[in-house]
């Protein structure tokens, strides 16, 4: 189980089998599954526990502040434990949307046994808990039956640049949230620097994706005082320097494109170009 190249998720097929060695074995998360077909005598008898304990969970709602809700209780408690023995255990945990979240982090909070009963599973709880780890922004849980399955979807974090702090490099998402992981992209990204830089980068992204060509060959972005971004294309080390204003940055971005359209100076060999003031532009010639 785990990731395939390019991002694509691995099939697996393999099931758990209820054996009495293995009753109480940790149940850990799948990206796939296969589900067995069931007869109508179990299914019959699946349902009419499913309906008892509907019941007897509304009865306990209506009298909870009675005392013989704490006999219900007890009742319901007896009721999981033998439903839990004649076919509502959880079988499998699956995992779809799962790319860059560990399975091992996943299975560290989802936490299940093979003899838990699935309906005492804490959904809203377990969705927050999940929710928590940094690469997941959403995560939707459902339970499916006969064969018992919790089912997790994942809708992870979209990266768009990686932020340079103190020598490291963290992925951002697309809302400027820095996520605190160790990560090695298998792709280029745009590189970041600056202190407030996250914060700024969907504004800045937003303005220069205007000119879909100009803005693939961004290639580092710096943020100066917080205030104004120098931006480096085609090359980190040895690529022309476009000094941005500290305002009127969408203004200052279309006198790029029109500059570049018109004189292709792009192609011309420089180390800078200076569009901090409105009525000049100064550019440095490499030697």
């Amino acid at each position: 189980m785990g990731n395939s190249k390019n991002g694509a998720i691995q099939m697996n097929f393999s099931r758990f089998k209820k054996t009495s060695k293995k009753h109480n074995e940790p149940l850990k998360a799948q990206n796939l599954f296969v589900l067995e077909n069931k007869t109508l005598t179990r299914l019959t008898a699946h349902i009419l526990l499913l309906l008892l304990m509907i019941g007897t969970l509304g009865i306990t709602i209506t009298l909870r502040d009675n005392l013989i809700s704490k006999q219900i209780e007890s009742l319901k408690e007896m009721f999981l434990k033998y439903s839990s023995a004649h076919g509502l255990s959880i079988n499998d945990i699956v995992v779809q949307g799962r790319e860059k979240t560990t399975l091992a982090s996943l299975n560290k909070i989802v936490n299940l046994n093979r003899n838990d009963n699935i309906l005492k599973i804490d959904l809203k709880t377990l969705k927050n808990e999940i929710e928590d780890l940094p690469w997941v922004e959403k995560a939707e849980l459902k339970r499916l039956y006969f064969p018992n399955i919790l089912q997790i979807y994942l809708k992870e974090k979209d990266i768009i640049a990686l932020y340079q702090k103190q020598g490291k490099f963290y992925p951002v998402d697309i809302y400027g949230n820095v996520i605190d992981v160790e990560y090695i992209p298998n792709k280029p990204f745009l590189v970041i620097v600056g202190e407030g830089a996250p914060e700024k980068l969907f504004e800045l992204i937003k303005i220069t994706s205007s000119a879909p060509d100009l803005f693939a060959r961004i290639k580092a972005a710096s943020l100066h005082a917080n205030r104004r971004w120098d931006l480096i294309f085609d090359d980190l080390e040895n690529g022309i320097t476009v000094k941005m204003p500290e305002e009127n940055l969408e203004q200052a971005w279309q006198k790029l494109i029109k500059i570049h359209n018109k004189y292709g100076i792009f192609k011309r060999k420089l180390t800078f170009i200076d569009l901090r003031y409105t009525n000049k532009v100064t550019v440095n010639i490499a030697e």
